[in-house]
């Protein structure tokens, strides 16, 4: 799993929480690693609904502008903490798309099928990306949690394998830490879609995986509302999916639309 390495998050946050350490041994293996932050467009107030300003009053931010520059501040801060850089793409997050997701249940739910092509839109956008290689690997998630986002650029990243592309499907955090179910749940809904995981050991990137999530100010005391200590509970997960190993994180080989190669 070592070279070239692009990783693709939906949202600010998404890879440092989930594989910052692998992407942090990347970039000390001299690797170059870069993150790409999906649904990170420029807002406008009339962007912001009921739902997405009830988001923003949970994120303590008050205004369009304002969420703007800081969650990209927080992202280029965590980037740089991991080694990486970021690029931000100009997609909406699903709160911003219109009605379609106007309500936790829905946001956390089905895919709207009108937004299932845009998976293979998102894919063609990768490989014309500056930093594309032809020999580069690619980072998606897995997709536990549902979140329509995470589920739509799970889709891009088969979209991907089904061109040639290796592509490995990360545990995403902390939905897999709070929810350990909704890991199986998940597996068994992608059925071959994934194979066997991979078992990255990261004892000596830990720290800066725990470091790069404590940029995430604004979002920190949200996500993690389930523990007063998340050095500790991302920790722990770390330790109990590396086993003997030590700290590590989880990968799932993604397979091209058809079948599994």
């Amino acid at each position: 799993m070592f070279g070239p390495s692009l990783f693709i998050q939906p949202h600010y946050d998404d890879v440092p929480l989930s594989c910052g350490g692998t992407l942090a041994l990347l970039a000390e293996g001299g690797h170059e690693p870069r993150m790409v932050t999906v649904f990170a467009s420029e807002l406008v107030d009339e962007m912001i609904g009921e739902f997405a300003a009830w988001k923003h009053e949970r994120w303590q931010v008050k205004d369009a502008e304002q969420v703007l520059a800081v969650r990209r501040a927080e992202d280029a801060e965590a980037a740089r903490a991991l080694g990486s850089s970021v690029r931000w793409l100009g997609l909406p997050d699903a709160i911003y798309r219109g009605q379609r997701y106007k309500s936790d249940p829905e946001l956390f739910g089905a895919l709207k099928a009108e937004e299932l092509e845009l998976a293979a839109h998102l894919a063609e956008e990768m490989r014309q990306l500056p930093e594309w290689r032809s020999d580069m690997q690619v980072f998606v998630p897995l997709g536990i949690g549902l979140h329509v986002d995470h589920q739509l650029v799970f889709e891009t990243g088969r979209h991907l394998a089904s061109a040639g592309v290796k592509v490995y499907a990360y545990e995403d955090c902390p939905y897999a830490i709070h929810t350990p179910a909704g890991v199986e749940a998940r597996l068994t809904t992608l059925g071959d879609a994934v194979g066997e995981p991979v078992i990255v050991p990261i004892a000596k990137t830990l720290q800066k995986r725990l470091d790069s999530i404590a940029c995430y100010r604004s979002q920190v005391p949200v996500i993690f509302r389930f523990t007063s200590d998340f050095r500790a509970a991302v920790t722990n997960f770390a330790l109990k999916t590396g086993g003997d190993a030590g700290p590590a994180e989880r990968f799932w080989p993604v397979h091209a639309y058809g079948g599994s190669r």
